[in-house]
């Protein structure tokens, strides 16, 4: 039976492992610090000879410093922002905790983020957590979470808050206003959550809580950095308040990964057997995309948050014919015949 498949390669030792950046220079393009990231599908199905010789120079990871005066300073190369937090608070560059684990966090960072808590996340009771969909009572403290948003409509902050949905349980966002946050014109305001919860032989539980917002634009017009605290109801709300008041926007850092496998060794693994010999029927193409451009055609997703590097290079690859191999994870999913690109 001939079936056709696309695939992601999205393992860091087969990426293409550099930024568009990297690639509109090889091009010839002219150089700018924070240039959009485009790149024509169609033409980035070669070797990438040059990028396999860059030097490997990623970005830093999400840095805590204490500074000895019972605070810590927090900062992300990669989004471009310095945020002090109390000495105490727990940070974490990923949304997720860790499971069972208790005082130890997620080692899986997300590009750009960081979350910020007064308590320890993994001492939290599961079963409250799914209860109240993660809506913790005010008096155990206050969650930060600093994330970098894409904006592609290059909106203002006011113009940009009527896009923000964050969670499935918010059901209003109060009027807000303008605020100057490291030194330009930001703004704040308040989403309303609330979340229904009947157990099998009990009664009705509703949880509400107050989101604090604020969006504050980067040096990078096509993305927002989105601050939320929750609750807004805790007695240490006057903290969130001044760390926001206080937080600092840089030029973010870029990273340079060289290519570890080549268009050609890509094919070379789905056309031909382990002992060499051509796979009869089997046709393959691969072109190299941002993952901003291949995450919505893989995942139909078209959330705004970034959790991964935009600008890092995948090649998507196109297999077709007989006897395709079963994932670990199960059967795959076959496309229809004919395909075509998602250009």
């Amino acid at each position: 039976m001939r079936r056709i498949l696309l695939i992601a390669i999205a393992i860091s030792s087969l990426s293409c492992g550099a930024t568009i950046r990297q690639l509109e220079s090889q091009a010839g393009a002219p150089s700018s610090p924070i240039p959009p990231p485009s790149i024509a599908a169609s033409t980035a199905t070669s070797n990438c000879d040059v990028l396999a010789r860059i030097s490997h120079a990623p970005a830093p990871p999400l840095e805590t410093v204490d500074l000895g005066n019972g605070t810590k300073r927090v900062t992300s190369a990669e989004a471009g922002y310095t945020i002090a937090a109390p000495a105490s608070w727990f940070v974490s560059s990923s949304f997720f905790v860790s499971s069972g684990v208790p005082g130890v966090l997620n080692s899986s960072p997300s590009f750009g983020q960081a979350h910020l808590t007064s308590y320890d996340p993994t001492k939290i009771d599961r079963a409250s957590q799914i209860a109240s969909a993660g809506m913790l009572s005010p008096d155990l403290g206050i969650r930060l979470d600093v994330e970098l948003w894409r904006n592609p409509k290059l909106e203002t902050p006011e113009d940009y808050a009527k896009n923000v949905h964050i969670g499935a349980d918010q059901y209003a966002v109060l009027p807000g206003h303008a605020v100057t946050i490291a030194g330009q014109r930001a703004y704040q305001t308040t989403i309303q959550d609330e979340h229904r919860f009947q157990a099998a032989t009990g009664p009705l539980d509703v949880t509400r809580q107050t989101r604090l917002l604020w969006l504050v634009p980067v040096l990078r017009q096509d993305r927002m950095l989105v601050l939320y605290a929750t609750p807004g109801e805790s007695a240490l709300r006057s903290h969130v308040d001044s760390m926001v008041a206080q937080l600092q926007i840089s030029q973010p850092v870029v990273s340079q990964l060289p290519v570890i496998n080549q268009r050609d060794a890509i094919l070379r693994r789905w056309l031909y057997d382990k002992n060499g010999a051509p796979l009869a029927g089997r046709r393959v193409e691969a072109k190299l995309t941002t993952y901003a451009e291949s995450n919505p055609a893989m995942s139909g997703s078209l959330n705004l948050r970034i959790d991964r590097d935009p600008e890092e290079l995948f090649w998507i690859v196109a297999v077709s014919g007989p006897d395709l191999p079963q994932p670990r994870g199960g059967p795959m999913q076959y496309s229809p015949v004919p395909t075509t690109w998602i250009e």
